[in-house]
């Protein structure tokens, strides 16, 4: 194995040091800032080397790229859901690729996530890859879609409509991130704690159920002077029916429809169901979400810890690593060895600050991240070249820090070009730029309100005039702000790369309708052309871009106080929730799947006799027929329609009069998972970042950034959330690891 040489300023004494000790350090670092167990082999070098190779972020981009693929080939698969619609009035043909080709993808996905785990496996070692239950389950998952997978090509692609690897795809989304497989061990985790409450709620609703029908008994005769059929005839005829009718009333979908004909008897029937409501809507399911949001945020603090635990263990053996690295003969055995790694009792007791800066300098950690460890070294070590266990750990807690990026210099013209440079980068330009898009939202407004106005067409060729002159300013504007920071340094805002955008779109758009047209007023045809419904001319794209000219304003914002708080909510959500949101798609996809194989055909395209003796409300009768579960994309708007809960209650009523009573557990147990379980963990957590900017912008003293502007606070991970909840691991709790992990440093000449 051959040694790097480092000269130090010891004497002019030469250090010669592994190579193998300096990637093995170089690994443990990247572990460390990736949160990584450091459960895995660490020799020899080509094992190392596949391993920093497998954890590259081209890697698993790759990786996230074959996912993705694979869940989305069910769009294309049958049944396929590449139709212009899903009405089954208007009887959609359905696109497809060939069967031999939607094999040949999943073949190759498929081999693609058997050699993923053979790597995973071979880079941790059989012993350790049997203690991973995840990794376990990524064997047995792409096993059985395999076995599933030969059973298709045998069968063929239509034949076969139950397949079994549908429904086990979105194990693979879950298992290449981290912290979605966090976020699933915690709610697996909490599922038990919260049971309590959702027996309550249960509880709850099955005592007014039976409630319900003693107070409501189906009438024996219709009363002939009231056109209301009785409440018990209609909502509580039987206690199945009584139960779906107060779940639905849970979320207000059929509020008041269901009260009224009880309450248009007597108006103190109101009592019942206001009780029902005020328990239910605004104790039960608050204090259900209060409870369930504590709960998760318990276990789920836990597994920060063990990830703080993790990287606090790899910066530790890493520096011992270091320490072990020194060329020296000795007749230490491999028990040695290993006894000074766990008690950090070597034969030195510092680092040299070269090999240091080699290792770090060496990692694929970010340059931020990188810089500032570095910073902090030099500072803490400016009269001695060797750096200490203190010195060490210091610096690499800026690994939990969040680095802001580095502003960057704008190239300096002169001369006149000096006075117009400063002008294309002034705060000032900006600010105009705000008002003028101000204004030209205004006019949008007005124009929309004048729409059908019968004189429309003799004031619309002047609002299109004075809108295209904004178009012009707008496109000069963002050619200045170019010319005058650069490339570099304009993409690099948001704002300006979406400002370039609209600029852009507006200009061409409305040259275009000019060469057309000769004009940039409506015009008759494409008057005659919206007026099937459906906005696609020219003009029509031109005014619906240009609104989104209002975000220009937005930029205003910084000015007031709680800017940084909000801005800095709605960033953190953006960034911190994708985990749920991952679960959530998981959650759509399997039960989309289930859809599809309970109810796919189970909703006919109706007769004539079915749309005139529609009853009023039904489905039938709300012309929902694009709503179905024929094919897997028409499923997942179900299921996104029943989350939202907006008249839910059509689509229970039509799945029980298309198929069973029975069925309408399939779409009571998605809105209880969906809405009542994981929507409201989002929720939960968006009520906690919000707390956490407030603290942190009080802790500011309500500081303002340059140009007086309000300071933004973001929160870009999970971990630094829960970070001020965290404990530092002790040296008891890390040697103990160390023993546990401890045959795993002995590099293996």
């Amino acid at each position: 194995m051959s040694d790097i040489i480092l000269n130090g300023p010891n004497n002019g004494i030469r250090e010669s040091w592994s190579e193998g000790h300096l990637i093995q350090a170089i690994v443990l670092l990247e572990d460390a800032y990736s949160f990584r167990s450091i459960a895995h082999k660490l020799s020899p070098l080509n094992i190392l080397k596949l391993y920093r190779l497998y954890w590259s972020k081209w890697i698993q981009r790759l990786l996230t790229l074959i996912v993705s693929c694979q869940l989305f080939l069910i769009f294309i698969q049958y049944p396929s859901s590449l139709s212009r619609t899903s009405d089954l009035t208007k009887q959609p043909k359905r696109s497809t690729l060939p069967c031999s080709i939607q094999l040949i993808i999943e073949y190759l996905c498929l081999i693609i996530f058997y050699i993923d785990a053979i790597i995973r496996v071979y880079l941790i070692g059989i012993q350790h890859a049997r203690k991973k239950p995840w990794l376990i389950s990524y064997f047995i998952v792409t096993t059985i879609s395999m076995i599933d997978l030969i059973i298709s090509t045998n069968l063929g692609c239509q034949k076969k409509t139950i397949n079994i690897r549908y429904l086990l795809r979105p194990f693979y989304m879950a298992f290449i991130s981290q912290e979605m497989k966090k976020v699933f061990n915690s709610l697996r985790k909490s599922f038990l704690q919260i049971l309590s409450v959702t027996l309550l709620l249960a509880i709850h609703i099955y005592f007014f159920s039976v409630i319900g029908m003693i107070l409501f008994p189906p009438a024996k005769s219709q009363d002939s002077t009231n056109d209301r059929i009785d409440e018990g005839t209609k909502y509580f005829p039987d206690f199945p029916d009584a139960l779906i009718n107060l779940i639905v009333l849970l979320t207000t979908a059929n509020n008041p429809d269901v009260t009224l004909p009880a309450y248009s008897k007597n108006r103190l029937y109101i009592i019942y169901f206001a009780i029902f409501l005020t328990i239910g809507l605004y104790c039960l399911m608050t204090l259900f979400t209060v409870i369930k949001m504590n709960t998760f945020k318990e276990f789920f603090t836990t597994s920060m810890q063990n990830s703080l635990f993790r990287r606090r263990l790899a910066v530790r053996v890493c520096f011992d690593i270091l320490l072990e690295s020194e060329v020296i003969p000795s007749p230490r055995t491999t028990d040695d060895i290993t006894t000074s790694l766990v008690t950090r009792q070597s034969s030195r007791s510092t680092v040299s600050m070269l090999l240091v800066t080699r290792v770090i300098s060496g990692t694929n950690l970010p340059e931020l991240h990188k810089r500032a460890l570095l910073d902090i070294l030099t500072r803490n070590n400016q009269q001695n070249s060797q750096v200490t266990w203190d010195m060490f750990s210091t610096a690499m807690l800026s690994l939990d820090a969040d680095h802001p990026k580095r502003s960057v210099e704008h190239h300096e013209y002169s001369g006149i070009w000096a006075l117009v440079q400063l002008i294309g980068a002034s705060k000032y330009l900006t600010w105009f730029g705000n008002a003028m898009g101000l204004i030209n939202f205004i006019i949008l407004v007005i124009e929309g309100g004048l729409r059908y106005h019968p004189k429309f067409h003799t004031i619309d060729i002047i609002l299109s005039n004075i809108l295209f002159s904004f178009c012009i300013y707008y496109f000069l504007e963002t050619i200045l702000k170019l010319w005058s920071l650069r490339p570099r340094v304009f993409f690099k805002y948001v704002f300006n790369t979406f400002d370039a955008i609209l600029a852009l779109s507006l200009f061409v758009l409305h040259i275009v309708h000019w060469s057309m047209y000769g004009t940039l007023s409506i015009t008759n045809i494409e008057i005659d052309k919206d007026s099937s419904g459906t906005a696609s001319s020219i003009w029509a794209i031109t005014r619906i871009i240009n609104l989104f000219v209002v975000f220009r304003t937005i930029r205003s914002m910084p000015h007031f106080t709680n800017y940084g708080i909000i801005m800095g909510t709605i960033s953190d959500g953006m960034r911190n929730l994708k985990a749920f949101i991952g679960i959530l798609i998981c959650l759509f996809y399997v039960y989309a799947v289930l859809g599809m194989w309970l109810f796919r055909g189970v909703i006919k395209a109706p007769t004539e006799s079915d749309l005139v003796n529609a009853t009023c409300g039904s489905y039938q009768q709300s012309n929902y027929w694009a709503n179905n579960f024929d094919d897997f994309f028409s499923t997942v708007v179900i299921l996104y329609d029943v989350m939202l809960v907006n008249n839910w209650g059509v689509f229970l009523s039509a799945l029980r009069e298309f198929s069973t009573r029975w069925s309408q557990l399939y779409l009571v147990s998605w809105w209880f998972l969906s809405n009542v379980y994981i929507l409201a963990l989002v929720l939960g957590f968006i009520v906690e970042l919000f707390a956490l900017n407030v603290a942190r912008f009080e802790e500011s003293g309500f500081a303002q950034g340059e140009s007086g502007l309000a300071n933004t606070y973001f929160v870009k991970t999970l971990f630094h959330l829960f970070k001020r909840s965290l404990k530092e691991p002790s040296d008891e709790e890390i040697n103990k690891a160390l023993v546990k992990y401890k045959l795993l440093y002995v590099i293996r000449q």
